[in-house]
C-alpha cells in the first residue's frame, strides 16, 4: 500500500489497495477490512469489504448519522429496508438512507460484500468492536456482540438498535 493518507483531507493523496490489504478486523460476527477511512477521504464516505456469515447478521438498526449501502461482490444477501425487501446476489447494490431501520441476512456463506457509508464513521465502529484478522478463516466463537455490548458501542455512532435479527424473529434462527 502506498500513499495513503492519515493527515488531514488537504493532505490526502492517492493510493492502491490489493486485494486483502487494508487494517481487518473480526467483528460484528464477521471480516471487516478497511478501504476508504474518515481519514481518507475527509471524513465524506467510508468503504469497508466485509466477509459475512449468518453470524454477521444484525439486529435491526437505524443509522442516525449516515447512508449505508452493499455492493455484493460473491454470495447472496437479503436486505429488509423499512418496508422494502431486497434480495441480492453477485453484482447487485443496495442503498439504505439514514433515518429508516434495517437489517439483513446472509443466504450464502460467506459472502463477500462492500459496505459503503456516508458519512464515514460506521469503519470505526466496526473496528472498535473487533479484534485483529490475519486470514479469512473466522476464530472460533465468532458472533455478533450480545446487547449489553452492541447497545452502548453502537449509540455512540448514532446507530439504534430497534429489534431483533430478521431471521430470529421470522425463522426462530438463532446465530451461535
Amino acid at each position: 500500500m502506498s500513499g495513503r493518507s492519515s493527515g488531514p483531507s488537504s493532505a490526502r493523496t492517492p493510493f492502491l489497495l490489493r486485494r486483502g490489504e487494508g487494517q481487518s478486523v473480526w467483528s460484528l460476527g464477521g471480516r471487516f477490512t478497511a478501504k476508504v477511512t474518515e481519514a481518507d477521504a475527509g471524513g465524506r464516505f467510508a468503504l469497508v469489504e466485509a466477509l459475512a456469515f449468518r453470524t454477521t447478521e444484525p439486529p435491526l438498526h437505524i443509522h442516525h448519522k449516515e447512508d449505508e449501502a452493499w455492493y455484493i461482490v460473491d454470495g447472496h444477501m437479503t436486505f429488509y429496508v423499512g418496508d422494502t425487501v431486497l434480495e441480492a446476489g453477485a453484482g447487485c447494490f443496495v442503498f439504505a438512507p439514514s433515518g429508516i431501520a434495517h437489517t439483513f441476512t446472509v443466504d450464502v456463506e460467506p459472502t463477500r460484500v462492500l459496505v459503503f457509508a456516508s458519512p464515514a464513521g460506521f469503519e470505526r465502529f466496526a473496528m472498535e468492536l473487533g479484534e485483529p484478522a490475519t486470514s479469512d478463516k473466522p476464530p472460533a466463537g465468532l458472533a455478533m456482540p450480545g446487547p449489553d455490548v452492541l447497545g452502548p458501542v453502537a449509540e455512540r455512532y448514532g446507530i439504534e438498535v430497534v429489534g431483533p435479527p430478521h431471521r430470529v424473529t421470522h425463522t426462530g434462527y438463532e446465530p451461535t
